[in-house]
């Protein structure tokens, strides 16, 4: 399975969302195989997140599902830094999409 990660500000709970159920998910083993992919919006988000919303995706680091963030847009959004700093992978998204999806990666967006 591959989330792509990809509201922002604009829909705050859809990114929640995600973290939650990506994490339940990951942690009992629902699926063979979980990555997930931060594109557009959402790196903002990622690389602002504090509280809960941080410890989530440190989470999510940590069971190894978090595959990358899109390079470009955070060079874009001047948050390589950040992102890198919280270890977000910074990768061309649509190589990583394309790649995951010949390994048979069945996307679901949020």
């Amino acid at each position: 399975m591959l989330y792509i990660v990809m509201s922002g500000k604009e829909a705050e709970q859809r990114f929640d969302m995600a973290l939650i159920s990506a994490t339940r998910i990951a942690e009992n083993k629902m699926v063979e195989n979980l990555k997930v992919l931060f594109f557009g919006p959402s790196e903002l988000l990622l690389s602002q997140a504090t509280g809960e919303r941080a410890e989530k995706i440190k989470k999510l680091i940590e069971l190894g599902v978090v595959d990358s963030a899109c390079v470009m847009i955070a060079k874009n959004m001047n948050i390589e830094t950040e992102l890198k700093t919280r270890g977000i992978n910074l990768e061309g998204y649509s190589s990583r999409f394309v790649a995951l999806l010949g390994e048979g990666y069945t996307p679901v967006t949020f």
